[in-house]
């Protein structure tokens, strides 16, 4: 896919209409220009990989567990899957339903770990962006070759301090299991 190969920056509508043996005209039928091109493939991707976490993710009681799972997810993913990854960064700046989604998502964890006295943020806004503002540039960083197998933990830990959260503690079923 175009998207994948080359910045949005360096793609022309000739091109993608070319690649996709289409008439220019059923492009603009669809998107305005590459930029709602580029958020709609995130936004199909995106939703796609939420729907295989949400079954896991919302099963977890603990706030601060789901924002973790859900982060170092995400990263794993992005490591393993660079065209993903590139797809969902040219996304990122386009507000789509996803992106309105996530946020939503990422806002109520926030706001259950600020109520439980576990958030030192105060302003939930920030803390999501945060959130947001770190994983985008820890993605950038493993497109760019920046990686090693304990990155997303390692990514999770800034993370979390930069929000003054501790952790989610494992439970005690979890540590009998180990």
């Amino acid at each position: 896919m175009l998207l994948a190969e080359r910045p949005l920056e360096a793609l022309t509508v000739d091109a993608v209409v070319e690649a996709a043996a289409v008439a220019k005209g059923t492009f603009y039928y669809h998107f305005q220009g590459m930029e709602e091109l580029a958020a709609a493939v995130g936004e199909k991707l995106g939703e796609s990989f939420d729907e295989m976490l949400a079954p896991a993710r919302l099963g977890m009681r603990d706030p601060v567990a789901r924002l973790s799972f859900a982060f170092n997810q995400f990263l794993e993913k992005a490591m393993a899957d660079r065209v993903w990854a590139r797809l969902v960064i040219q996304s990122a700046q386009a507000p789509t339903e996803f992106a309105r989604s996530i946020r939503a998502n990422l806002k109520g964890d926030l706001t259950e770990a600020r109520a439980q006295g576990r958030l030192k943020v105060n302003d939930v806004d920030l803390a999501a962006d945060v959130v947001m503002g770190i994983w985008l540039q820890v993605t950038r960083g493993i497109l760019q070759g920046r990686t090693g197998t304990d990155l997303p933990e390692r990514a999770l830990a800034a993370m979390l301090r930069a929000l003054g959260v501790a952790p989610p503690q494992k439970r005690k079923k979890d540590l009998e299991e180990v």
